[in-house]
């Protein structure tokens, strides 16, 4: 195990490629051990594969016609994402991948606790001095990542090794910059002003990297031409909020996610 550990947790795959790839790329590159954990494989149907597996022979006959082929798709598009990420998080120098077999769109209440319960238990595992997630509103409002964001935070307040937790972020200006983002999903919140955001990452040396790891993504090819247009125009820069930290003395702004972490 390498001496400085980060673990990242979001919700679907490519949220890692579209998010802070820069950033991730760029301690791994520097010698940290990275892990990315994520809640879903991005299945975006409500057929989940625990149905195939755990109904009889008799009742799979019953099925109609068109609800197995939406049964097949989902569980190809369940398998092509898987290694997407994996691509992805190659690309990127990612130590380790795991999926925590929730289903996309499914992360509710109901399953809080589950979802918390089992990043608690990553956490007492891997033991990362550096935790990142999204922001409490998803970065981008899906309702996935909000999810992921709270269970987060209550898993590093439950746990004690993790020093800082951080939440990924979106500037206001770069937001209000782009009408784009008016169109996405029902309300794409405004980002953050200024003086918010605690901690930027110059990631203008992983660009190549970055974009490289979008690109495996490839069934989500149309979201990656979109928005790779806009970051090009973008500073080289992840965005950060110090949410939460102990043991450590913090001094703001900040340019490293491990400034005042003691190995």
């Amino acid at each position: 195990m390498r001496e400085r550990r980060l673990l990242a947790v979001f919700a679907h795959p490519d949220d890692e490629a579209f998010g802070p790839a820069g950033a991730i790329a760029k301690y791994a590159h520097e010698g940290v051990e990275v892990h990315v954990l994520t809640a879903t494989k991005g299945e975006k149907g409500e057929w989940q594969q625990e149905k195939i597996k755990n109904q009889s022979a008799s009742w799979r006959t019953k099925i109609k016609s068109e609800e197995v082929i939406k049964i097949t798709e989902k569980v190809k598009i369940e398998h092509v994402r898987e290694k997407e990420l994996l691509a992805s998080a190659k690309i990127l120098e990612v130590a380790k991948v795991e999926f925590l077999d929730f289903i996309d769109g499914t992360l509710c209440n109901a399953v809080y606790h589950k979802l918390a319960n089992k990043v608690i238990q990553k956490i007492n595992a891997f033991q990362p001095h550096v935790v990142i997630t999204l922001d409490r509103l998803g970065v981008s409002g899906h309702l996935d990542h909000i999810a992921v964001s709270l269970t987060t935070t209550y898993a590093f307040q439950k746990t004690t090794f993790p020093k800082k937790l951080y939440y990924e972020c979106l500037p206001q200006k770069i937001r209000k910059n782009d009408p784009v983002m008016d169109t996405y999903f029902i309300y794409f919140p405004e980002g953050f002003r200024d003086e918010e955001i605690t901690t930027r990452i110059d990631y203008s040396a992983y660009w190549d990297k970055k974009v490289a790891a979008m690109r495996a993504h490839k069934s989500q090819s149309k979201d990656v031409g979109n928005i790779l247009t806009r970051l090009s125009k973008w500073p080289k820069v992840d965005y950060f909020i110090l949410q939460m930290h102990r043991g450590v003395p913090v001094k703001l702004p900040e340019t490293d996610l491990f400034a005042g972490v003691k190995i």
